[in-house]
């Protein structure tokens, strides 16, 4: 997913492309004041560092979404196993969406959001709760904590490193979802 600063720099560097396509465009009509004022421009020392800086910015933003084009986003994102059959491989989104579903289901829990970090050979688990408040939060807690270890090793086939809770409120209402 393309952040906002990238969303910046892409944005210069189509500018950038789209002003020399311009200027081509006008020599090729025959317009060769562009032609004239570019030398006037490089045969300037000021005029060169800064023509020569522009192309520098222009040939690493270049680069930079060369790369990004190239580089498997997901690729790291991924658990892999190993099998005498082949390989398998995991998203972190399913293991997250896993992870979400087995802490709703523990008793007195009326609410999660969820995030697993992949933390060497093991994972590590964040969650944010809504407990309900005729339960004993420790307790809650605990179980809940339990319930994502074991779902990890029995179903992922990963160890948990470790499994934060963070009660977030405690209250009877579930969070609902956002509507998009």
């Amino acid at each position: 997913m393309m952040g906002l600063f990238d969303r910046i720099i892409l944005t210069v560097l189509t500018l950038i492309v789209a002003a020399l396509s311009a200027v081509v465009i006008l020599l090729a009509a025959g317009w060769t004041v562009p032609l004239e004022l570019i030398w006037a421009t490089l045969t300037d020392d000021v005029g060169r560092w800064l023509v020569g800086g522009l192309a520098g910015l222009t040939f690493v933003i270049a680069v930079r979404f060369i790369y990004y084009g190239f580089h498997r986003a997901g690729a790291d994102q991924t658990l892999v196993h190993e099998s005498d059959l082949g390989e398998v491989r995991i998203s972190i989104e399913a293991v997250e969406n896993l992870v979400r579903k087995v802490a709703r289901q523990v008793k007195g829990v009326r609410g999660v959001r969820g995030w697993v970090v992949p933390g060497g050979d093991r994972l590590n688990v964040r969650l944010r709760t809504i407990i309900s408040p005729d339960v004993s939060v420790p307790d809650v807690s605990s179980d809940i904590q339990s319930a994502v270890r074991d779902c990890l090793k029995n179903v992922v086939g990963v160890e948990a490193g470790e499994v934060r809770v963070f009660v977030e409120n405690i209250s009877n209402e579930a969070r609902r979802g956002r509507v998009e």
